[in-house]
């Protein structure tokens, strides 16, 4: 493991990791100052840091250690980026998705907008953004079904649940029409999106009637999504948001899930493959079932083999939890767990991140507060993994 120095200011707070086509990685993160926040990127490649710009900055933005920015490559030159902005005259968490796209990799940003369009006092957040055919698809955790109506603008009975909800952004900048993926979800739990050579495939924590919070996934095919499925099916029981979502990795036809449960009072990471591209998953694999704290991430190392990124259980003599890896193989056999550092296993370290290549893994983490400040390290795959 090295320590890898990055461009992020001190007191850097939210990197997002996210691959780049053709190569390299790019990390996105939130800036502070007296005149509000700025969404910053820096690009990754062979070893460095090579460019880094600005997509946007204001001082009304919604900033949250668990649901925040993004910058995604859909190709080498079409880009979207995603941030949160207070609802005028809301409440703490009515909030709304601010959109951004780039047509040169990132050198110009177009003006704002939003993918979700009822123009309400919710939450609107927990983004996916990803490769939508040659355009870029968008889904979101959307509370609008969760208040009473307010206004003449809409007098419909609402159901009182939150909503995953999609949309697509085409390449000029115009908006596809809303679809619900689901009526019922999890208030604040991650998503997740994995394209596969035959489209897409999201996951995401769902919900019943009964407060059962499992995980779900569905595919994007024909521009239509497909009935919901669980993933892992634990009939987990919890009155109230884990925090905890779940992340998908595709290769080809073959995608991967991780997940956090804590069924039956049994805190633990699963995982499980798909051979055909997200629409049937193998036996369930327990990664790590000592009370880890979860908050996963994953990849594809190669063709065959996967890599977990999870924050274990709290160390007794040091109070701290590890971000840990493992390796775990098509065939179903896992490597070891390895520890790699100790961290918070507060609200202020945030959500590990990781993206890998042939060459690698790339880590990033919120450092603890009140400082910050953003941590990256660089696993080469020839030394930890063969």
């Amino acid at each position: 493991m090295q320590v890898v120095e990055n461009p992020a200011a001190d007191g850097s707070r939210l990197p997002r990791l996210a691959t780049l086509p053709g190569g390299g990685m790019i990390m996105s993160w939130v800036e502070s100052g007296e005149e509000g926040h700025k969404l910053k990127f820096a690009i990754y490649q062979h070893g460095q840091w090579i460019r880094q710009g600005e997509v946007a900055h204001g001082s009304n933005w919604f900033i949250n250690w668990a649901d925040f920015p993004s910058v995604v490559a859909i190709d080498q030159l079409f880009w979207v980026a995603h941030w949160l902005v207070k609802h005028p005259g809301g409440g703490t968490y009515d909030y709304d998705i601010a959109t951004s796209y780039s047509t040169n990799a990132g050198l110009t940003w177009s003006e704002t907008q939003s993918p979700h369009r009822d123009e309400l006092a919710t939450e609107h957040g927990f983004v996916s953004i990803f490769p939508d055919g040659k355009e870029a698809g968008m889904i979101w955790l959307d509370g609008r079904e969760s208040i009473q109506p307010k206004t003449q603008k809409n007098l419909l009975e609402t159901s009182g649940n939150y909503q995953l909800r999609y949309a697509r952004l085409h390449r000029d900048g115009s908006l596809g029409a809303e679809q619900v993926i689901d009526q019922n979800t999890c208030t604040c739990c991650g998503t997740t999106v994995a394209t596969t050579t035959a489209g897409p495939v999201a996951a995401w924590r769902s919900r019943t009637d009964k407060e059962i919070r499992d995980n779900y996934v569905a595919r994007l095919r024909n521009e239509q999504w497909s009935v919901p499925q669980p993933l892992g099916a634990e009939g987990w029981e919890i009155n109230g948001c884990p925090v905890n979502g779940p992340m998908l990795a595709a290769s080809g036809m073959n995608v991967t899930a991780a997940w956090f449960t804590a069924e039956g009072d049994h805190p633990r990471v699963r995982a499980a493959f798909s051979p055909d591209g997200g629409q049937n998953f193998d036996q369930t694999i327990e990664v790590d079932d000592v009370h880890p704290f979860g908050r996963v991430d994953i990849a594809w190392i190669d063709d065959r083999t996967t890599v977990i990124s999870w924050m274990t259980a709290l160390d007794a003599a040091t109070k701290k939890s590890h971000l840990a890896l493992r390796t775990i193989s098509i065939d179903g056999t896992t490597g070891p767990i390895q520890r790699l550092i100790a961290i918070s296993g507060g609200r202020d370290t945030g959500f590990p991140q990781l993206v890998a290549d042939e060459t690698g893994l790339l880590l990033a983490w919120t450092g603890t507060t009140p400082n910050h400040g953003i941590h990256t390290v660089w696993v080469a795959s020839n030394e930890f993994f063969h």
